[in-house]
């Protein structure tokens, strides 16, 4: 939000997702958030390594999120070796990433009008 800490990507993502899941719901606190995700060697942070922080959100994971104004942008976990996973809202650089499935639907919240097309 501050805008204190820019990072960036090389290479084509492993994968770019909407997760409705309910730890990053309640991390966020919006409905979903869209992810994409990396290997650790293609990640890099370009601008405020030193205002990033880890927060263990679980036994097996981890939100990096800024000290300055407490964003939440990043997704690393035991479940997903080597993957570091962005939020694509944060993403400074210009893309064209998006969204190409919804992960944990069955944490779906019913209290959102957000709907998704139904997958092949």
């Amino acid at each position: 939000m501050c805008r204190s800490i820019r990072f960036s990507f090389s290479g084509p993502p492993r994968f770019v997702s909407d997760c409705v899941c309910d730890s990053c719901r309640l991390a966020h606190g919006a409905p979903a958030v869209t992810w994409v995700g990396v290997r650790d060697g293609q990640f890099r942070v370009d601008q405020g390594d030193d205002s990033l922080s880890w927060y263990c959100s679980s036994a097996e994971s981890e939100r990096g999120f800024c000290l300055k104004c407490g964003t939440r942008i990043l997704f690393r976990s035991s479940k997903w070796p080597g993957e570091i996973h962005m939020a694509l809202a944060c993403l400074a650089t210009p893309h064209d990433l998006v969204s190409t499935g919804v992960d944990f639907k069955e944490e779906f919240p019913a209290w959102t009008s957000l709907t998704w097309a139904e997958e092949d």
